[in-house]
């Protein structure tokens, strides 16, 4: 699966451009993808699931995630769980600071998948961040997202 990502990476020579792959449980799409020699750059990276999962479901994607993915430049985990939309929301612990500037992840999950993306935030306004991965952290990325959202998945 890795050896797909790391193609698709390869051939994906204009920047800016839509980036999609099928895996085994979901597909990735990232948004404005640019790829350089190490790493990749995107505004958002969704993952849809190939089929519904229930609240339950979702909130066992959303621990697995809070679990696997490590690696980012902040620590996640759950911030607010709203079972009535079937909805989890996952933020860095702790978000980076740079003088008055925030910025952090910010994961949402539902029954249809996993939607990331990176804010900076000064006082109360809030930008759209760019996700900025290394091209192997852009690959365990996405296997992250497709393991944590396989039935019975724990690490």
């Amino acid at each position: 699966m890795s050896q797909d990502i790391r193609q698709r990476l390869d051939s994906h020579v204009a920047p800016n451009r839509k980036f999609e792959t099928a895996l085994n449980q979901g597909k990735v799409t990232a948004s404005d993808l640019t790829v350089e020699k190490v790493g990749v750059s995107t505004r958002h990276i969704d993952y849809r699931f190939n089929e519904a999962k229930s609240h339950e479901a979702a909130s066992d994607v959303a621990e697995n995630l809070v679990r696997r993915v490590d690696y980012l430049l902040e620590p996640l985990a759950i911030i607010e769980r709203d079972p009535s939309e079937s909805k989890i929301q996952i933020r860095s612990q702790k978000p980076s600071h740079d003088g008055d500037l925030r910025r952090y992840y910010e994961v949402n999950v539902d029954g249809r998948g996993v939607s990331i993306q990176r804010y900076q935030s000064s006082g109360n306004s809030r930008q759209n961040d760019d996700i900025n991965l290394t091209r192997e952290s852009f690959e365990r990325l996405c296997h992250d997202l497709d393991e944590a959202s396989a039935p019975n998945s724990r690490k």
